[in-house]
């Protein structure tokens, strides 16, 4: 069912017996003296505060938009009772009634109603999908015996030099000179093999500390005895002193970062919204055949260091137009739900990189909207659900 032809609820707070009649609400703005603020927060029936969602007091005015803790504030609210109308694509829309007073602010909740149906969410279990060269360090990680750092593990240390984030390993010396300091391990003589991106550095005797740690995905230190085997080098270096091996911060698609919006430029929820108005996107309601992921080329968002290390699992509600020719419009991009802001970004690019089969209405390839569910599950969590599997979703229809 289309949410934009969905009657609204309409709920009441405040002093009901107070009021004269529904109909004498007052919208008017006055003065300080005789307004007051609310703040609204706006969630999902499971709690989950919804970005993006669209607040109107007086008919005239325009839309608001409430931020990603789905927060609501508005000042210079005339005192009395007020009509709040909130609206959220794939969401049932919502009125409630409230009385504010006089120089106070009125704190109050909403939850919104999902009225589409969720396509079957994309389900990341844990370091299973990583590719590119991070795949082998997370795959050592899990069975090899060397001392692995994480991106989360850099950044939480925040080491001045590369070194110091070697300090404390057991059976790694750092001997300090006055223009470099030096590695050994287990006792050695002589340098540790260092790599880098899977490239040896076996011509020159590297001063790790010139390069910014900071700068590197993960680091990887094996002693002599646990160095995997293509990683041993040949017969010019030879890993016998220990090894090293550090992998590179991978840049960014430019098509895949956040776009930076200009001061007033509407939001992407808030363009999306103009542009089903104007009929120049369409729901899954409004099209003949919905647009879907190419099962071709399934592209798998990584799964956030802190929350894999931490084995926790989360969800987040993306929104996004699929083109005419299969890709994703990523500046149309937002969480509409996420339980964890740190998975914002990796599904925005797994996204910029995946392709759809597109919407077809009426014979022709078209734009369409889409509310895609990502569900991001540890290892040892997805073992046991694979005992109870969820019941299959339904395509979206919103």
């Amino acid at each position: 069912m289309d949410p934009r032809r969905v009657i609204p609820h309409v709920r009441l707070i405040g002093l009901l017996a107070c009021l004269p009649s529904l109909s004498r609400a007052s919208y008017a703005q006055s003065g300080p003296s005789e307004s007051g603020a609310v703040r609204l927060q706006v969630r999902s029936v499971g709690g989950i505060p919804l970005d993006g969602a669209q607040l109107r007091i007086v008919a005239t005015d325009p839309w608001l938009e409430s931020d990603e803790r789905g927060l609501f504030v508005v000042t210079r609210v005339a005192a009395g009772n007020v009509w709040l109308r909130v609206r959220r694509i794939g969401y049932r829309p919502d009125s409630l009634l409230i009385v504010t007073s006089s120089g106070k602010t009125l704190d109050t909740v909403m939850t919104m109603e999902r009225v589409a149906v969720d396509l079957a969410p994309v389900t990341v279990l844990g370091r299973r999908n990583i590719q590119g060269p991070m795949a082998g360090f997370y795959r050592r990680q899990a069975t090899g015996s060397g001392r692995f750092f994480t991106r989360a593990d850099i950044e939480r240390r925040a080491p001045f030099n590369l070194t110091d984030l070697l300090r404390g390993i057991p059976g790694v010396r750092i001997n300090s000179r006055p223009q470099s300091n030096s590695v050994r391990i287990r006792g050695s003589r002589c340098n540790p093999l260092v790599w880098l991106d899977g490239q040896g550095l076996f011509s020159t005797d590297i001063d790790l500390d010139v390069l910014d740690p900071m700068s590197f995905d993960g680091v990887e230190v094996y002693s002599t005895a646990s160095v995997p085997v293509e990683f041993q080098g040949n017969q010019r270096a030879s890993s016998s002193c220990g090894t090293i091996l550090l992998w590179t911060r991978q840049g960014e698609p430019r098509k895949a970062s956040a776009p930076k919006r200009k001061k007033g430029e509407p939001s992407p929820a808030a363009q999306i919204a103009r542009l089903l108005d104007e009929l120049k996107v369409y729901t899954a309601g409004d099209v003949d055949t919905v647009a879907r992921i190419d099962s071709m080329s399934v592209i798998l968002p990584e799964y956030p260091d802190s929350l894999y290390e931490a084995r926790a699992p989360g969800r987040l509600l993306a929104e996004f137009i699929v083109s005419a020719n299969g890709t994703v419009i990523i500046e149309s991009y937002s969480a509409v739900t996420t339980t964890h802001r740190d998975l914002v970004e990796p599904v925005r690019r797994a996204l910029a990189a995946q392709r759809f089969v597109p919407a077809v209405r009426q014979g022709k390839a078209v734009q369409q909207v889409l509310q895609l569910p990502f569900t991001f599950v540890p290892d040892s969590t997805a073992r046991r659900r694979k005992q109870n599997p969820p019941s299959p979703r339904t395509l979206l229809d919103i």
